[in-house]
């Protein structure tokens, strides 16, 4: 017995050795929730890799380096910051094949160490040596009209071709082991602003809005991989594509599309958006391997929010997080592309989706936050205040951010973007941005646990993000008008609703439909904005989270089109005729904006009364009544029904027949947001802390982090003029202490069972943050 024994605890000690190497080796964490070992840290930093040469470009190590990199080193740390984030490019750090020069690296965190500042590396593979395109000429990037790309060290080459691949991934591995045993090093970001095509402005090749990438042949056979396991057999391809190929090796992407189906452009847009997130899945198993202890991330260029899958291949933020640690974002509100700086509107919903497409990961790295004023050729943006700076970086904490890292330490030396984007001045003088930045690092880095254990409170509310609804037509998308979709037609109604709720302070979450399924039941509403086009195993997810009792609303032509490009044979499609007690009567097309009329008093238009109207935009629908359930709460202009209001299962349901997020997005129609955020209030959902404002016309945000037995309050004043508020908190604790968390300085305030209320001040773009605590 005594032996058996032994060979048991012998058996058990080799699996549990086994088992995390496996699991590392598959890029899975063995600390439990995913992120959990790392919450020991929060990185802010700066980007700088020695000298003043620009990101990807690295300066070579000379005899002056030392002294001169551990000064700047030493001005970074004595700003504030716990971090500097540096890089590698493949075209310097492996010019000749196999020969790998990290000596940069390596000093620069040797002196990170010295100094006391942890060190995290963005790796650039877009910008390629030539020896790559030498020894695999057939891995050139190919467009969709075939013209094939000729690297100028950027963008490098396709990932998708095999050698390519493996060298890639071996320059990953290689750096790992660089650095592996060095305490200072933290993590990685291993693919900045991802894209299929990276900083090539290629033109040359056609109008960029509808030339592709890519389509060597490297890129189709990995297509035809993914189409065998999603069809099985080649008559699947034809069926679903209306195609006649005989075997596989016939199939290509499509270039175009046709009046026939575009069935093939969906799987052609699903498939980049999968593939992104495998090849960034691949890069961190090549560092993990090699340095599992070490923090792997990326980030995308805007948040997804604002994007669209068609745009340069562009990543499915909820995938990509599933392949890292974190993912995050770069934040650029005065962007030298930009029309004008962001609203405090279009920024809250920005960070809001990037944070919700990041809760699996618990928190969100913001890779790159702007630091100076933009520039691109002959164009620059406003000036970037230190003011901005402690807006921007505040509100990336109040939003679950887990890493803010500032681009960049010194402006850009070159390109077209010289002399902007930096935090001090090129001849190294400190700005007041720099210094204003270095303080709050610094309260960051004294506060770090109470950020780390913080975490913001659960939403009731739910905005439901399809991508999809972006397809429909599939490269054929124009409006009523004739005109190719605009901007973004589904960001635009997703950016709409989020404000209603963002201006009474009632806290929602994006839920992608991918997690329908798991994570509906957990809101008490949720909302399906431009819900045109959506797969039938959703629309079954939205049907079930009625029946399980939630409250749902749609907009208009709710399941028209499936995921293949077909139409559902009703509409409301899928089944959410018999959930809304309706189906649609009529469609006609809106020139620019129509209305629809209030008809009765009703418990779910509690701030509107019969005659208010609202704004719609694009369609106008009406419906034919199918359930005697279902109530006509508004009417179009000629008295049919517009918005209807059903119960189902234990829930109930809405459908407006037009659009009335992206109405309110572009009209402002009070009636609108009074509708979108009346149905929390409807359901007894209310923002957890008040604010009176004087003058009454502030914009007051507010955010709340909690830990286990303290809060932590950021208030913003999103205006441009002083104001004073009253801000008045539910639910507090007995024997509370009210302190301004950046000077110490205790706040008096009035409490009772129910509340707490305090009064403050800010001036315009001024942020306050208070930690409430119990003694």
């Amino acid at each position: 017995m005594k032996s058996r024994r032994i060979l048991f605890l012998i058996f058990l000690l080799i699996l549990s050795l086994l088992i995390p190497r496996a699991m590392r080796a598959a890029g899975v964490s063995s600390q439990g929730a995913a992120g959990e070992k790392h919450h020991g840290f929060f990185p802010v930093s700066v980007w700088y890799t020695g000298g003043t040469v620009r990101a990807p470009m690295i300066e070579p190590v000379s005899d002056k380096s030392r002294a001169e990199w551990k000064k700047d080193l030493e001005q970074i740390k004595k700003l504030g910051f716990n971090t500097v984030r540096c890089w590698l490019e493949w075209a310097y750090n492996e010019k000749e094949e196999g020969k790998y020069d990290f000596s940069s690296l390596q000093l620069l965190t040797d002196l990170a160490a010295e100094v006391g500042l942890k060190v995290i590396c963005q790796v650039y593979i877009d910008s390629a040596p030539e020896w790559v395109g030498k020894k695999y000429p057939e891995s050139a990037f190919v467009a969709s009209n075939d013209l094939r790309v000729h690297s100028q060290s950027s963008p490098g080459f396709c990932f998708d071709h095999p050698g390519v691949q493996e060298k890639i991934l071996n320059f990953f591995s290689a750096a790992a082991r660089a650095v592996k045993d060095k305490p200072a090093f933290y993590g990685w970001d291993l693919w900045s602003e991802p894209h299929i095509i990276n900083w090539s402005e290629v033109y040359h090749l056609g109008d960029l809005r509808y030339v592709q990438f890519c389509y060597c042949p490297s890129s189709q056979a990995r297509f035809r991989e993914w189409l065998k396991k999603k069809y099985g057999t080649i008559d699947g391809v034809n069926q679903a594509w209306h195609r006649t190929f005989r075997n596989f090796s016939e199939v290509e992407p499509p270039r175009f599309g046709t009046i026939l189906t575009y069935t093939d452009y969906v799987d052609w847009q699903e498939y980049i958006s999968d593939k992104l997130a495998e090849d960034l899945a691949l890069k961190a198993r090549a560092i993990k391997k090699v340095f599992p202890e070490s923090v792997v991330t990326s980030h995308s260029a805007i948040p997804g929010l604002f994007s669209r899958p068609s745009w340069d291949g562009t990543p499915d933020d909820r995938k990509m997080n599933d392949s890292v640690d974190y993912y995050g974002v770069s934040i650029y509100p005065k962007h030298a592309g930009a029309v004008r700086p962001w609203t405090p509107f279009f920024r809250s919903a920005g960070l809001d989706f990037v944070r919700s497409m990041s809760l699996k990961n618990q928190g969100f790295y913001v890779g790159e936050l702007q630091a100076g004023y933009g520039v691109f050729g002959m164009k620059v943006s406003v000036p970037v205040t230190a003011a901005d700076l402690r807006d921007w970086m505040w509100s990336m904490v109040a939003y679950g951010a887990r890493a803010i890292n500032i681009y960049a330490y010194y402006p850009m030396s070159s390109g077209y973007e010289a002399g902007g984007y930096g935090l001090i001045e090129l001849d190294g003088q400190i700005t007041p941005r720099a210094e204003e930045a270095g303080r709050i690092a610094r309260t960051v880095s004294q506060n770090m646990d109470l950020f780390l254990k913080a975490r913001l409170q659960s939403s009731q509310v739910a905005i439901v993000y399809n991508p999809l609804s972006h397809m429909v037509g599939g490269q054929q998308t124009f409006t009523s008008e004739g005109q190719p979709v605009g901007y973004n037609n589904l960001s635009e109604s997703l950016q709409g609703v989020h404000r209603a709720f963002f201006e009474r302070g009632i806290k929602v979450d994006f839920i992608h439909v991918r997690d329908l399924k798991d994570k509906a039941a957990g809101y008490r509403l949720l909302i399906a904005p431009y819900p045109v086009m959506i797969s039938q195993p959703y629309v079954q997810d939205l049907v079930k989270y009625v029946e399980q009792g939630g409250t749902l609303l749609v907009e208009a032509r709710a399941g028209w089109i499936d995921e293949k490009g077909f139409a559902f044979p009703v509409i409301p499609g899928g089944g959410l005729d018999k959930v809304l007690g309706c189906r649609e009567a009529r469609l006609l097309p809106i020139q620019k904006t129509g209305l629809m009329t209030i008809s009765q008093s009703h418990p779910a238009l509690p701030w509107l009364k019969p005659g208010d109207s609202l704004d719609t935009v694009f369609f106008e629908e009406t419906f034919e009544i199918t359930d005697k359930r279902a109530s006509v709460l508004a009417t179009s202009p000629d008295g049919q029904p517009m918005l209807v209001l059903a119960t189902h299962g234990k829930g109930q349901a809405l459908i407006a027949g037009s659009f009335l997020g992206s109405a309110y997005h572009h009209f402002r129609n009070p009636n609108n947001g009074k509708f979108l955020a009346g149905l929390a209030e409807w359901l007894g959902i209310k923002a957890e802390v008040f604010v009176k404002s004087r003058p009454e016309s502030s914009v007051v945000e507010w955010r709340l982090l909690e830990g286990k037995d303290f809060r932590l309050l950021f208030v913003f004043n999103r205006g441009e003029e002083k104001t004073s508020a009253t801000l008045t908190l539910a639910r507090p604790w007995p024997g509370l202490e009210l302190r301004n968390l950046e000077t110490g300085e205790k706040i008096l305030f009035n409490q009772d069972q129910n509340r707490m209320s305090f009064n403050l001040e800010l001036e315009p773009q001024g942020v306050k943050v208070f930690l409430i605590k119990k003694v």
